[in-house]
């Protein structure tokens, strides 16, 4: 198993002795690079590493910046942060962000390699104890697709996106996984996984808590309004939505109104 790391630091001689100077190859892992913030959130875009090592003071966006747009974006990265700094604010915003360790600059190279070596083997023992991990990671090397390495929680969030967007349409798995160019089987294990219902568990949700709003805010006909979310059958859509809700389309309405009144 590979691992993926991500060396952040806007001191090009540093960065140039951490690539060279540890031994990555050894390790089972593969380096990336970033001179700053807005690269490294690149790269993690593309990459999605596993261990990122990040110096904290660096201009434009510091490395304390960076950690918490990295964990705001779903990363579950293990971070250690290079620094020069021993102040406790340092140290308690890192705990905030879950940051593993701190090396402090300047840096002893083979205590920092040893912390790796660590980080990475309690990386991949976990991984191999984990069934829904084992299977991403079949599928990914049987695949070789370039999204399927991606951040999962990015492509569950471009699906909640595209789900949103299109609500009146007839939805299905092929549709969306093409879409975000995965396999089926790929997108059935990460939707389940991360949104814990299925596909259509959640699709059918989404068009109920939309059919409730539109109840509430609009003056559309029922029919209009099961049309808007994919029921072109006012009847199939009031069975849907009185399985959900415990009422009709039209009881819940005049059920609101009636509240509001009183």
């Amino acid at each position: 198993m590979i691992l993926k790391v991500l060396l952040v630091d806007d001191e090009a001689p540093i960065l140039g002795n951490l690539k060279s100077i540890i031994p990555w190859k050894d390790m089972n892992m593969q380096v990336l690079a970033a001179r700053s913030g807005k690269e490294a959130l690149e790269l993690f875009d593309i990459h999605n590493p596993d261990i990122i090592l990040c110096d904290i003071r660096m201009p434009v966006m510091d490395g304390l910046t960076l950690v918490g747009e990295l964990r705001r974006l779903g990363s579950k990265a293990e971070i250690i942060l290079l620094t020069g700094y021993q102040e406790f604010e340092y140290a308690r915003a890192g705990i905030r962000y879950k940051v593993r360790d701190y090396i402090c600059k300047p840096i002893h190279y083979k205590e920092l390699e040893n912390t790796i070596r660590s980080i990475g083997e309690q990386i991949v023992n976990k991984r191999l104890k984990d069934p829904f991990q084992q299977t991403v990671t079949r599928i990914q090397e049987n695949e070789g697709d370039q999204a399927v390495r991606k951040n999962p929680q990015q492509l569950m969030a471009e699906a909640a996106r595209y789900i949103a967007d299109r609500l009146d349409t007839d939805l299905g798995i092929e549709e969306l996984a093409g879409h975000l160019g995965i396999s089926c089987s790929y997108f059935s294990l990460l939707f389940k996984n991360h949104l814990g219902m299925t596909f259509v568990e959640y699709v059918t949700s989404k068009r109920i808590e939309a059919a409730k709003y539109l109840l509430l805010h609009s003056d559309k006909s029922i029919t209009q309004i099961g049309s808007g979310i994919g029921y072109h059958e006012r009847r199939y859509f009031t069975k849907v939505f009185q399985r959900y809700t415990g009422m009709t389309p039209s009881e819940f309405r005049e059920q609101a109104k009636n509240a509001t009144v009183s």
